[in-house]
């Protein structure tokens, strides 16, 4: 009787011990996904105005925007300078499940009144891990008499 009842405890504890192992594997941490999306953003002046060619400024005021998580001013200490283009170029992770980017920043610096119009988002597909885009942004007045910058998306690639 009494080898009966510690056989019934140790298979018990036994059991008891595989079924706490098994739950803890089940329970343990797993390796996270990658999450994120990164982006690779150049941002270019385009045009001419009144000011002279714009397309030999570097932009001023560098922009970044995700939907729909948000996106705001891009540190000059993080863009770098192509001298070749006078264009900056930047990159920025962003959550997984943005679905649309946009880039741009100020073409018309000098004036009394320059203005960011636009920063040309585009939409990026599911499954999106890298976005490279080039932004090409435009100035123009606008009555009364501030300047804007608009930017919109000149190529861009997914992968």
């Amino acid at each position: 009787m009494f080898a009966a009842k510690s056989a019934r405890r140790a298979l018990a504890l036994g059991s008891a011990l595989v079924t706490t192992g098994v739950l803890a594997l089940v329970a343990a941490p797993q390796p996270a996904m990658a999450s994120g999306i990164t982006v690779q953003a150049t941002v270019d002046c385009l045009n001419v105005n009144f000011s002279g060619d714009t397309s030999d400024w570097y932009a001023t005021d560098l922009r970044f925007g995700a939907l729909p998580s948000g996106g705001g001013s891009v540190p000059y200490s993080s863009a770098t300078a192509i001298p070749a283009t006078h264009s900056w170029q930047f990159t920025q992770t962003v959550p997984s499940g943005t679905t649309a980017v946009g880039a741009g920043g100020i073409c018309s610096g000098g004036h009394q009144y320059d203005l960011l119009g636009s920063i040309g988002y585009t939409s990026i597909p599911a499954g999106t891990t890298t976005v490279v885009g080039t932004w090409g942004c435009t100035t123009a007045p606008v009555y009364p008499g501030p300047w804007q910058t608009n930017c919109t998306v000149q190529s861009i690639s997914f992968s």
